[in-house]
């Protein structure tokens, strides 16, 4: 298809307990890595850039040759990790090439049950879509530490309200962001630039949001048809749970 794959696999993933890269740690014997490129490739995209970071060599060894790499050295968060991407997509003179101004999904390589089915809706919601950006949605009866999808009274997304910002109502909504995003990437880039450093120190990707609705933009979206598929594996619980899914699947 006409569009173009970054994924995020810079992270530390502290919370696996291991030294190992997070995206290496095995489901059932397959590198999440693996799932997540395996998935993107039955899009066919034109380009699949991998950000890579703790344990860069061992992503790229198990990966091989067949992604371009871009090094995120400081863990300055998603929105910084998307931004190293950048000059895969420009000229020596730092222009965007014509032929690179493609659609961009950004997905991430901790999250091995996506389907190909749900990225080639988002691409089709935004090729039909005049905003710049559709975002992945998920609805749950407990939501956990995700973002609350904001609308106003007509159903427009107005934000995402990360869960530590949240007032008591805020927390109430069950609409979460799932942190798949597909963009034009010509506004992207210029909006990567007005990303602001948070409380935090980090650059978030779901300011994006904020942004595009400042320019009177409105943000299309796509609700997962289940929720399994946005669960980033960020410990090893989370693991388990994903193997007893793939083994319900047999």
């Amino acid at each position: 298809m006409n569009v173009a794959i970054i994924i995020l696999a810079a992270g530390k993933g502290t919370r696996m307990k291991s030294d190992l890269p997070k995206v290496l740690h095995l489901l059932n014997e397959k590198p999440l890595i693996q799932y997540v490129l395996d998935t993107a490739c039955k899009v066919h995209p034109q380009k699949i850039v991998l950000v890579v970071g703790h344990g860069a060599d061992l992503v790229k060894q198990a990966v091989g040759h067949d992604v371009s790499y871009v090094y995120q050295i400081e863990q300055l968060g998603t929105g910084h990790a998307v931004q190293q991407a950048e000059p895969v997509f420009q000229d020596y003179h730092g222009n965007i090439l014509a032929k690179q101004a493609l659609p961009l999904l950004i997905l991430y390589g901790d999250m091995p049950l996506i389907t190909a089915q749900t990225l080639r809706k988002m691409i089709e919601i935004q090729y039909h879509n005049p905003s710049p950006l559709t975002i992945l949605t998920v609805k749950l009866a407990s939501p956990r530490g995700f973002g609350r999808i904001l609308r106003d009274e007509t159903g427009a997304i107005k934000a995402i309200i990360e869960k530590v910002d949240c007032t008591s109502e805020q927390l109430l909504i069950n609409e979460l962001n799932a942190g798949v995003y597909c963009v034009q990437s010509n506004w992207l880039w210029q909006s990567l630039k007005q990303i602001k450093l948070n409380p935090k120190g980090e650059y978030y990707l779901t300011d994006l949001v904020a942004i595009a609705v400042a320019q009177g933009h409105s943000i299309a979206s796509l609700t997962a048809s289940n929720p399994i598929e946005i669960m980033g594996i960020n410990t090893t619980e989370h693991l388990a749970e994903a193997t007893q899914f793939l083994k319900s699947q047999l």
